[in-house]
């Protein structure tokens, strides 16, 4: 009886929820985007949490459809003409991938809305089997909707590297604060103990691989990678510029202001929420009791070595027993990173 009413209940309400945010009449109502997140990320974590996990090196549970895939080289990769393709390389190089899908972004993940302004492509990467990073790379270039492929930097040479330069697309943060990208990835590569490991990267959404692609990787130690990391760190130093507001309230950034500067920051420059909304935190998931609420903002201020530097840092509000929010707290200090001053403000 308990198996039959959990099966009946993982119909059942994905059912009604699709047929809520399907309504014309609720299209209106305020917050709706930000509902949909919600249930979409519950949706997909219910989805996650009932499969099996896969084995150490099994493959996709559903494989890429013909025509996509993701390639590698040694060198840049002309997405019009991709060539010099390896599928293994040897510590101490360059890496450097292209995402190619059958389908426009705006087709694939967009459902071919013209109205859509920007898309998020979810990336996967694997070492031997075993999923390392999930994070998203958000395209916001309009033109850059409509087209069929994805540059994806690995560990590129500092100098030919694209990743974080162009402000038409955002990559978000992961584990430890690192942005996806050749952050995180010579992050973990440099990690790796000496010998040969599988390196698999792929786009996948809800269970559905969209595009992947593998290499091997070898040597008797990857230290290159580590040190490339800082180079990499430097270069986008030169370009790196804060995230735009996304929200205006200026009585919450008064009060986040006087608790970073309660936290020890000096000299706070500038402070802009980059969350829509507020995320609603749930107790165990899905449509469980909501304990609180978080939302993000990014802050630029001048450390005390005389250089500036900014970071996302989060704000949570513990829900009430009257279900209304407490005072709000800060809860994490993200990772600080350089800026030059005169970027603070582009």
């Amino acid at each position: 009886m308990c198996q039959a009413r959990l099966s009946l209940r993982a119909w059942f309400v994905p059912m009604v929820c699709a047929m809520w945010l399907a309504s014309p009449a609720l299209a209106q109502i305020p917050g709706l985007d930000k509902a949909k997140r919600v249930i979409e990320k519950s949706t997909q974590d219910s989805k996650d949490k009932d499969k099996p996990a896969p084995a150490r090196g099994a493959a996709p549970e559903q494989a890429a459809p013909t025509g996509s895939s993701i390639v590698f080289s040694a060198t840049p990769i002309d997405p019009a003409k991709p060539a010099s393709l390896a599928t293994s390389f040897e510590s101490g190089g360059y890496i450097y991938g292209l995402v190619q899908v059958e389908k426009t972004w705006r087709d694939l993940l967009g459902k071919g809305r013209e109205d859509v302004t920007e898309i998020q492509v979810p990336i996967d990467m694997l070492v031997d089997g075993e999923q390392v990073d999930f994070q998203y790379v958000t395209i916001k270039k309009a033109e850059a909707l409509d087209t069929k492929y994805l540059v994806l930097d690995i560990a590129p040479d500092p100098e030919k590297m694209t990743a974080y330069k162009d402000p038409g697309f955002f990559y978000a943060e992961g584990k430890g604060h690192r942005k996806i990208g050749p952050d995180q990835y010579t992050y973990i590569l440099g990690k790796l103990a000496g010998g040969k490991h599988t390196i698999r990267f792929q786009i996948r959404s809800y269970g559905d691989i969209f595009s992947a692609g593998e290499f091997t990787l070898t040597g008797d130690d990857y230290k290159f990678y580590t040190e490339l990391r800082e180079k990499v760190l430097a270069a986008a130093f030169q370009v790196s510029t804060m995230p735009k507001a996304q929200m205006v309230n200026k009585e919450m950034e008064a009060t986040m202001r006087k608790l970073l500067e309660n936290a020890g920051w000096k000299d706070i420059r500038k402070l802009v929420i980059t969350d829509k909304d507020w995320w609603l935190d749930r107790a165990e998931g899905g449509d469980s009791p909501i304990v609180s609420r978080h939302i993000a903002a990014a802050a630029a201020a001048k450390g005390e070595d005389g250089n500036f530097f900014w970071c996302i840092c989060t704000f949570h509000q513990q829900k009430l027993i009257d279900g209304s929010f407490g005072p709000l707290e800060l809860t994490d200090q993200g990772q600080k990173k350089p800026i030059k001053e005169e970027n603070i403000d582009k």
